[in-house]
């Protein structure tokens, strides 16, 4: 059981360790971020409440619909997310929306993650020739 639980942890913590790092900085009425497209895969959103107010984060597209509540101002937090390639709104929810209605909302777009490389070929053995060492 503890190696089922360690083997568990184990993962979750690799595929957070592998996830592409946005820093996301959210003021009154704007949400800023250090890059506009991702490769698919997990997105750690590292959110930093720069404004004067209470925002949140969300994610919403493909299969994805999760965020973050309240993030008081001055405050930061994480969200890391698995995202598939697409367009995908990323807002402000406080306020019933109204946030995100007066501008507190971005597009991020996600690629397609590049298929893995094929293994080389080993190149043809060339004949030896008698006597040639």
């Amino acid at each position: 059981m503890l190696r089922t639980l360690f083997a568990i942890a184990l993962v979750a913590t690799s595929s957070v360790a592998r996830a592409q790092a946005v820093a996301v900085t959210l003021t009154e009425f704007k949400v800023a971020m250090a890059r506009d497209t991702v490769k698919a895969g997990p997105v750690t959103f590292r959110v930093k409440n720069a404004g004067t107010m209470t925002h949140g984060f969300w994610v919403l597209g493909g299969s994805t619909d999760k965020g973050l509540g309240n993030i008081a101002a001055g405050q930061e937090s994480s969200l890391t997310v698995t995202l598939k390639a697409g367009e995908y709104e990323v807002y402000c929810p406080v306020s019933d929306n109204s946030h995100k209605l007066g501008g507190m909302k971005h597009t991020l777009v996600v690629l397609a993650a590049a298929a893995p490389a094929a293994p080389a070929k080993p190149a043809a053995a060339l004949p030896k020739k008698k006597g040639v060492v």
